[in-house]
């Protein structure tokens, strides 16, 4: 949880060709001070509506021909930003750094919503709870405990307060309205403790109670007149519908174990026909491969008796020749040794040798290719053997399987019409069960009670705590010199003071603003020594009224305020102010007369409704 607050640097106002309008704050003590209808009320409104607020600026005229306002802030995890909104309202913009103008393109700004929303982070609300660590805090809107996630809005009162309200008769926690007290204590209790109301469990109000009660029995009638309806209509034995379930469920475990049975009598015989159809095609292409075979070994067969019968006229034509060779020649007649040949006897010799050699050799192979082709014939009529009986085994498979397929389908048929009528039973089962719920319910709701005030959540802050703020609340009041004892007690009635044993509100209107003034002071030094969470600013409005004129428009001195206008308290107000300015920054504004030194203790601004000062108001005078 951070303890670091917001720091106002300057607020601005901006128009077309109009001069720029500044006023800078310092730390700790400032005072802005000067006379009526000079603009001041005039800012305090202007840093409510650029903090957020809904309420549209005051169409005074020296505004005129400004548009735009701009707050320059130091915050704890952003640093140095710049909030601008136009004087006609909507939206606002976020600028890093102190500027006081929008540079055409400039995509580091962010756009921020006005209006509260939880849910994103696109709102000022949202951005300036991020700041103080108090985002996603919950409280209470009711003495039920109802909640609703806190808005910066809620903390406005605690840093800003005007002069009807500081007046006020009301107590500085509340704004009046009747329907949010409990949210605006829930609000002073997180500031007093740092606990929000996120763990509080909700209870209904008694009338709530009785309405809700009133409509939850309206609906559970009419659902137990549609169920009446129904059963009546369709399920007229109802109360046999429980033991027809039961022999459904008994019909339907025995029809899904014959369809499972016969799915799975399927499922093999279907695998066995797989099996078989593979391994005759196998033998099938066994067959056809020895076919081709055939007519390739009937080929090499010729081929070997073609060669043999060759090599033979080779071996007998040699034969001849050598027979002849040492003979005249019976063409011409010449004697052996007159004869020229260009092979000699001996190589014909050779190569009858030879022609012999390799018949014996084709005639081996053809003996080879004949043993081949018996086997093939051998293993052939083994597979037209084993193909028979391969056919016979897939056509007995297939008759199996036809036999089997309307079983498995009759059993398929029977599960579906089981199936439906055990769904129609369930749903009839279903109503019954839910009538059986509704009435159940019915009676809860009937002896239901409405919660008491005992069982109504503690909102608000402990006693203790009230306690040690009121101390708080008389220790400022001592340090100003306040009249009296200062005895200061929080009363949880009014949630107001007592001093002295007099209700804060009982006093005339100077004493009320003095003690308010003394109220919000002392809280954001409260939240500030324990470490908890505050916006650490405070704008007042007005605190020194008692110090008014008496003959002047505000009426005569009443309830005090004459004894208190005897008093220093206007001189040690300011030195205490100043004197906590590390404690958080302070602006006072005021037309009473200030103490003569407080431009030592402070940063002050001046109004002085004349137009012949540098500084007339707020804006400059308008030109006649």
């Amino acid at each position: 949880m951070t303890t670091a607050g917001i720091f106002i640097v300057s607020l601005s106002f901006t128009g077309h060709d109009k001069e720029t309008v500044r006023l800078t704050f310092n730390s700790g003590l400032n005072v802005l001070f000067g006379a009526s209808n000079t603009g001041k009320s005039f800012t305090l409104k202007v840093f409510d509506f650029m903090l957020g607020g809904s309420k549209m600026l005051p169409d005074i005229k020296e505004r005129v021909g400004y548009d735009r306002a701009w707050l320059a802030l130091t915050l704890p995890k952003s640093g140095d930003v710049t909030l601008m909104r136009a004087l006609a309202g909507g939206s606002l913009e976020l600028h890093p750094g102190h500027v006081m103008e929008t540079k055409k393109g400039d995509k580091s700004r962010r756009r921020l919503s006005a209006r509260h929303d939880a849910e994103k982070t696109d709102n000022v609300s949202q951005f300036l709870l991020h700041e103080l660590g108090l985002v996603g805090r919950h409280v209470a809107v009711d003495v039920n405990g109802r909640k609703r996630p806190l808005r910066f809005r809620d903390l406005v009162r605690y840093c800003l307060v005007d002069e009807a309200a500081i007046q006020s008769e009301i107590s500085p926690v509340e704004s009046g309205q009747v329907i949010s007290p409990t949210v605006e204590h829930s609000v002073f209790k997180l500031l007093l403790t740092g606990q929000d109301d996120s763990a509080v469990v909700t209870i209904q109000d008694r009338k709530s109670f009785k309405a809700a009660t009133t409509a939850k029995l309206e609906v559970v009638d009419e659902l137990i007149k549609q169920i009446d309806e129904e059963l009546m209509a369709d399920f007229p034995q109802a109360a046999d519908l429980q033991e027809q379930s039961n022999r459904l469920d008994e019909t339907l475990r025995r029809t899904q174990q014959e369809l499972r049975l016969a799915q799975e009598s399927i499922r093999g015989r279907l695998a066995a026909k797989r099996h078989l159809a593979q391994n005759i095609f196998w033998f099938e292409q066994r067959r056809s491969e020895i076919e081709v075979n055939f007519g390739r070994f009937e080929q090499l067969a010729e081929v070997y008796t073609s060669d043999i019968a060759r090599l033979e006229a080779i071996e007998e034509a040699g034969f001849v020749l050598s027979l002849n060779g040492d003979k005249p020649c019976p063409l011409c007649g010449a004697p052996p040794e007159a004869q020229r040949h260009s092979h000699g006897i001996d190589d014909i010799r050779r190569a009858n040798v030879a022609a012999g050699v390799e018949i014996a050799k084709i005639r081996k192979r053809q003996t080879e290719l004949a043993q081949t082709v018996q086997q093939l014939n051998a293993e052939s009529a083994s597979i037209e053997i084993e193909l028979g009986e391969l056919d016979d085994r897939l056509t007995r498979l297939e008759l199996e399987l036809s036999q089997l397929a309307p079983t498995s389908e009759a059993a398929e048929q029977r599960l579906d019409e089981i199936l439906a009528v055990r769904d129609t039973v369930h749903r009839g089962l279903s109503l019954v069960e839910q009538r059986r719920a509704l009435l159940d319910r019915r009676e809860e709701l009937i002896s239901a009670k409405p919660a008491s005030k005992a069982d109504r959540p503690q909102l608000g802050a402990p006693g203790t705590v009230m306690h040690e703020f009121a101390q708080e609340v008389s220790t400022v009041l001592k340090e100003w010199k306040f009249p009296g004892q200062c005895h200061v007690a929080f009363d949880e009635s009014t949630y107001d003071l007592r001093i002295d044993g007099k209700n804060r509100k009982d006093n005339g209107k100077g004493v009320r603003a003095v003690t308010h003034a003394a109220f919000k002071v002392a809280l954001l030094i409260f939240c500030r020594k324990r470490g908890l969470p505050h916006p650490g600013f405070l704008i007042l409005d007005t605190p020194l009224l008692t110090y008014r004129d008496p003959l002047s428009n505000r009426g005569p001195l009443e309830g005090g305020e004459e004894e208190l206008r005897k008093t220093a308290l206007k001189q040690y107000f300011f030195e205490y102010l100043a004197a906590n300015g590390r404690q958080g920054q302070f602006v006072v504004i005021e037309n009473v007369d200030l103490p003569y030194n407080l431009a030592e203790l402070g940063h002050v601004e001046t109004f002085t409704g004349d137009p012949r000062t540098p500084r007339t108001g707020l804006f400059p005078t308008l030109a006649e």
